[in-house]
C-alpha cells in the first residue's frame, strides 16, 4: 500500500481544492469575501508548516500547537507554526525555521513533501503559504513558552468523521453568528484560517483513501 506522504507529493502537483476548501470554514463575516480573494500585492508573505507523522499501519497524525496566552493576538488558539518570511526567507525556510523556534523540531528532520493552496488573512494583512512536511514522532517537544503552550496530535481520520464538524456560536467576540469549528481539542474550538488549511489537506486525504484503500 502506497503511503500518504508519496502519494500526496504527486497529487500537490495537479490543481488542489483551494477555494472549495477554505470556503466551508469562512463564517458570514464583514471580510469574507476578502478571505476567498488572491492576496494584494502589500500583502505579507508568511508561511506555517503542517507536520505530519505517519505510522507504520499507515494512519496519518497531524501535529497542532496552542498559541500562548500571552501573545498579541490569536492568543489561545490552535494553529501551526509558523510566521512572516524574513528578508530573503522561502516559504518553506520560514516554516522550518519557525517550527524550529516553536516547538523544537530541527531544521534538518522534516522531510517537505510541497504546498498547499495560499490563502489570504485580512487583519493581519497575510498572505499564507501552508508547507506540507513529515516528521519523526517525538515524546517531548521543546516549546517556546512565549508562543507555544501546548502540541497534540489527531489523526486524519478523525476529520472524515463528520460528528467532528459543527457550527458554534460565541466563537468570535461581539459578534454572535455560527462558526464552523472542529471539535479537535478538549476545550478549545479549531477555527478560523487553520481549519481552511487543514480542511484542504483533509480533502486530499479523503482522495487518497478512496483511490488507495
Amino acid at each position: 500500500m502506497m503511503m500518504f506522504s508519496t502519494w500526496l507529493v504527486g497529487r500537490l502537483q495537479s490543481p488542489l481544492p483551494g477555494l472549495e476548501a477554505h470556503r466551508r470554514f469562512v463564517p458570514a463575516i464583514k471580510d469574507a469575501d476578502l478571505r476567498l480573494s488572491v492576496a494584494p500585492a502589500g500583502a505579507r508573505p508568511s508561511a506555517v508548516l503542517i507536520p505530519i507523522i505517519e505510522h507504520s499501519d499507515h494512519s496519518v497524525e497531524v501535529l497542532f500547537t496552542v498559541r500562548s496566552q500571552t501573545l498579541r493576538s490569536h492568543r489561545g488558539q490552535i494553529s501551526f507554526p509558523g510566521g512572516r518570511l524574513d528578508e530573503g526567507e522561502t516559504h518553506v525556510e520560514a516554516a522550518l525555521r519557525e517550527a524550529h523556534e516553536e516547538i523544537g523540531i530541527e531544521r534538518s528532520q522534516p522531510h517537505v513533501l510541497g504546498a498547499l493552496s495560499s490563502l489570504y488573512i485580512p487583519p493581519s494583512n497575510s498572505a499564507v503559504t501552508p508547507i506540507i512536511a513529515r516528521i519523526d514522532n517525538q515524546e517531548q517537544w521543546n516549546l517556546s513558552k512565549q508562543e507555544v503552550s501546548e502540541v497534540f496530535t489527531r489523526r486524519l481520520t478523525d476529520f472524515l468523521d463528520h460528528s467532528m464538524y459543527e457550527e458554534r456560536e460565541g466563537i468570535i467576540p461581539h459578534l454572535p453568528i455560527p462558526v464552523p469549528i472542529w471539535n479537535v481539542h478538549p476545550s478549545i474550538p479549531l477555527w478560523g484560517a487553520t481549519a481552511m488549511m487543514l480542511h484542504e489537506l483533509v480533502l486530499l486525504y479523503s482522495d487518497y483513501s478512496q483511490e488507495i484503500p
